[in-house]
């Protein structure tokens, strides 16, 4: 998935990002703009997991989010538990859980988790398209895919992060992600074994959640 900039020039979506002028980030924007490598690499492996380095790029993300505090006890034993898989087994398991190679499929997009009716393409695409548009960014090519997809979602955030666009960022993810993430993630934990590297990768994503949702007072 690429965007072009004004000069026609094209760039992966999570690597094509501008950086806002920002002299100081305060503290919470720092630790926003720390997640840009995790939130880039769950956005290869939730959009285009067939790709190379797709496996380092778990291990990278697991690892970087535990150094991070805020995050459960579960979620942190989870990720820790992961075992660096072979970039095809990775490729594999996203084609049996969300692609329909497999008995059941784990639907990625937002409306199909918060529409009445359970369809794709509803109202929360077209915040999503609009929101990327108003950051700048134009989707321009590869295969098409709704832009409430979770993979661009991520791909978002991490431009918000490389950006220092740390109110922005969180600001989307609970309007958008954060309203199907907890179920996504259930789901995939309910495959079971079947599920491959996607345990660890939905663990993973579990705590991005957590760190990015605020906590119950």
């Amino acid at each position: 998935m690429l965007v072009r900039d004004n000069n026609g020039r094209h760039y992966p979506l999570s690597f094509y990002a501008p950086m806002s002028l920002h002299s100081f980030p305060s503290d919470n924007e720092a630790a926003y703009i720390r997640l840009y490598p995790v939130l880039d690499a769950l956005s290869l492996l939730f959009l285009q997991p067939e790709n190379l380095g797709a496996s380092d790029a778990l291990v990278d993300a697991g690892d970087a989010l535990l150094d991070e505090e805020g995050i459960s006890a579960e979620t942190r034993e989870r990720i820790g538990a992961v075992v660096p898989p072979q970039d095809i087994e990775i490729a594999q398991a996203y084609a049996r859980l969300f692609l329909g190679s497999g008995a059941k499929t784990i639907p990625l997009c937002e409306s199909v988790w918060t529409s009445p009716q359970h369809l794709l393409c509803q109202g929360s695409e077209l915040e999503c398209r609009k929101a990327y548009a108003d950051a700048g960014l134009e989707l321009t090519s590869g295969p098409v895919v709704p832009e409430d997809h979770l993979g661009l979602m991520l791909a978002f955030l991490a431009v918000t992060a490389m950006r220092a666009e740390a109110p922005k960022g969180l600001e989307f993810y609970a309007e958008h992600p954060a309203k199907f993430v907890p179920n996504l993630v259930e789901a995939i934990y309910a495959m079971g074994d079947s599920a491959g590297p996607y345990l660890g990768i939905a663990a993973m994503l579990m705590g991005i959640h957590e760190l990015l949702t605020p906590k119950s007072a």
